[in-house]
């Protein structure tokens, strides 16, 4: 495997919507702060009752820990960046999704809510500055600052082609077919990822680059989160390792 600026066979997206935010389920909301604090060193503020803003410190892309979601929510949902969030709902509806949610101004932006035709849910915002890209660190792909967020994996259904079309048209996201199960996205700006092909369960699962994943296990399990089994290495691709935060939000690492 070559070096180069994509992930491994993926061609970058048309760099207009990438994944600009993050929101994690946090049920126990104090200790959640405190984990993500104390293990990756992220800045975290108070934004108003029952949610938190995070910020990682060295880069990628900032999210919120939602302590008062309603019961059923994805422990993760991700957020595509638009310029009009009705625009994009209109969009996604005529390719096969579902629009969840009106448009509503958080601050300065807007966000909205779709299902992608597999299920899936996603996020819509308005903020008008991405972060900056970063392809999955696959490989020999560059890597990121630890204690970022690198990539996320989320659910595309039993059609992954489908899946491709669907975020290609709509979003302009480069895509791969890695490997049998697995659909390899890049939006152009932000963080990228993979579609999996089997597990509905969980429909979104984020990565954080770390540069010892077994030594970081170990950390998560001292701040009161849970390891889910031992690292496992992936010749040219890299290491790999899932927790469960306080809060029982799954998680993953990737490292060298």
């Amino acid at each position: 495997m070559s070096a180069s600026n994509e992930a491994p066979g993926c061609p970058r997206g048309k760099g207009d919507h990438g994944i600009s935010w993050v929101e994690l389920l946090a049920g126990a909301e104090e200790a959640s702060v405190r984990f993500y604090a104390q293990v990756f060193g992220w800045k975290i503020e108070a934004y108003g009752p029952g949610y938190q803003t995070f910020t990682p410190p060295n880069g990628g892309p900032p999210g919120g820990l939602r302590g008062d979601a309603p019961s059923g929510s994805p422990t993760c949902t991700p957020y595509i960046r638009v310029p009009d969030i009705a625009a994009a709902q209109a969009r996604v509806v005529a390719a096969g999704g579902r629009k969840l949610t009106e448009p509503v101004a958080v601050g300065e932006a807007s966000i909205g809510h779709f299902a992608a035709p597999n299920g899936t849910i996603y996020g819509l915002v308005t903020m008008t500055e991405a972060a900056a890209w970063q392809p999955a660190p696959f490989g020999d792909n560059p890597k990121p600052a630890p204690d970022t967020l690198c990539s996320v994996e989320m659910y595309g259904g039993p059609d992954l082609e489908a899946t491709a079309r669907f975020f290609g048209d709509l979003f302009g996201w480069g895509t791969y077919a890695s490997m049998p199960g697995y659909m390899m996205f890049d939006p152009g700006e932000s963080i990228g990822g993979v579609f999996q092909g089997h597990t509905p369960g969980i429909s979104a699962l984020p990565y954080i680059y770390v540069t010892d994943v077994p030594a970081r296990l170990a950390e998560i399990v001292a701040a009161g989160g849970e390891s889910l089994g031992e690292p496992m290495a992936m010749p040219g691709m890299g290491t790999f390792g899932y927790f469960k935060d306080p809060s029982g939000t799954p998680m993953g690492l990737i490292g060298p």
